[in-house]
């Protein structure tokens, strides 16, 4: 890799580590909103109005990408997500500020897509895996410094939770700076639109027939479904894990620090796991290293939950945020390889929006299933959707030996 796509890759990363930061600082915001803005309920729809937005924007925003470009469809969302934080922190009642999350998840979920396009694009097909696994390590960054961060500018401030969301405005702005003057456009884009303008197009150019290929046309449908429904799956055991297990394992030992112990240890694995997956990104495709890193989050969580309280289960906890963080990142290194380059950014956006669904709808069902099932009962659980997303990398999996098996024509053997 040059220079120039270090820097490009390096950017991305440091965009979703703003968008890391932007989409959980509302959890150390929540403590300090006075009564009188926000009831407890009030609160809820505060977390959940910015994942909606996130979906939306994934789903039906990101792909203005395929057709106006990369660059400047990131430089406008990260535009949009700078006056969502304004907004956020001049917010003078719980509906401005419902508003004002909203708008922030539009922005994060298009920026979110559209950075993992640029740096996959950026670099060469052997290193797309280990560029996404850097992008993706952004994310817990980002929410890492959202508790640090937050720390800190809620004891400079006096407590007040404007200051959370004027720290996010402040970085979000350097960022826009910093891609302002940066992100060039992406080299794949500019050759997929010359390719399919007759207009432009010289005497030996390829035309194609649809400049914008439908996701479920007969060409794309099997995949689109394939990584729908297996991210989504991921989606709604990671959010389970990730939201509710230092409730669940104080509930499990009657141990509040036991609780949070497993909770750190899950996300360090998730760091772990975004690394890791950078690694061996350098020697493995994305498809087959999903599916191992699946079969390894599986086995994580059944041993996870029949040995709690143990120590082995607080070891399988961070291996368990390894399998399924690096699965996420799989997931997305698979996109480059499923979609051409003018659907990229919508058949990533509709893969991303599926599994903002599950990670919104997973964990109020869990908070339903308490009332009838124990904690352990509920992480067994966890390993059916795990399971379904495994079965989708297999699918993938055998879709590309497919392909590549008719691209052999008899002659070339």
């Amino acid at each position: 890799m040059s220079a120039k796509q270090i820097a490009i890759v390096a950017l991305c990363a440091f965009l979703n580590m703003l968008d890391g930061y932007d989409l959980l600082v509302i959890g150390f915001v929540l403590p300090h909103l006075p009564s009188e803005l926000a009831t407890a309920a009030e609160k809820g729809l505060l977390i959940s109005s910015a994942l909606v937005g996130m979906g939306i924007g994934a789903i039906v925003l990101a792909r203005i990408a395929d057709r106006l470009g990369r660059r400047w469809t990131v430089i406008a969302g990260l535009v949009v997500n700078v006056v969502g934080l304004v907004g956020s922190a001049l917010a003078p009642n719980f509906e401005a500020l419902l508003a004002a999350r909203f708008v922030t998840g539009l922005a994060l979920g298009t920026i979110s897509v559209v950075i993992v396009v640029i740096a996959q694009e950026a670099t060469p097909e052997a290193r797309h895996s280990t560029a996404t696994g850097i992008v993706m390590l952004g994310f817990p960054l980002g929410s890492t410094i959202a508790g640090f961060g937050g720390s800190w500018a809620l004891a400079v401030s006096g407590g007040a939770w404007q200051s959370l969301f004027w720290v996010g405005a402040v970085l979000t702005g350097v960022g826009l700076l910093v891609a302002v003057v940066g992100m060039p456009e992406s080299a794949a884009f500019r050759e997929g639109r010359r390719r399919v303008a007759p207009s432009e197009a010289g005497a030996g150019d390829e035309v194609a027939g649809d400049p914008a290929p439908h996701l479920l046309g007969p060409e794309l449908r099997a995949r689109t479904l394939l990584l729908s429904v297996g991210y989504g799956m991921l989606s709604a055991a990671y959010y389970f894990v990730g939201t509710w297990t230092p409730q669940l394992i104080t509930d499990a030992t009657q141990d509040a620090s036991a609780g949070a112990t497993v909770g750190i240890l899950f996300s360090v694995g998730t760091l772990v796991g975004a690394v890791g997956f950078a690694l061996l990104g350098l020697r493995f495709s994305a498809a087959p290293m999903t599916a191992c890193l699946l079969a390894v989050a599986v086995l994580s969580l059944v041993g996870f939950a029949v040995l709690l309280p143990s120590a082995a289960s607080y070891v399988l906890a961070g291996l368990l945020g390894v399998g399924v963080f690096a699965s996420a990142c799989g997931y997305t290194s698979i996109i480059p390889v499923a979609y051409p380059v003018l659907a990229r950014a919508k058949g990533y956006g509709t893969m991303l929006g599926v599994g903002r669904v599950g990670a919104t709808v997973a964990p109020a069902i869990v908070g339903f299933a308490l009332a009838v099932m124990t904690p352990i009962a509920l992480y067994l659980t966890a390993v059916v959707p795990l399971a379904i997303a495994a079965a989708a990398t297999l699918g993938l999996i055998a879709m590309s030996r497919s392909r590549a098996g008719r691209a052999v024509r008899p002659s070339d053997n």
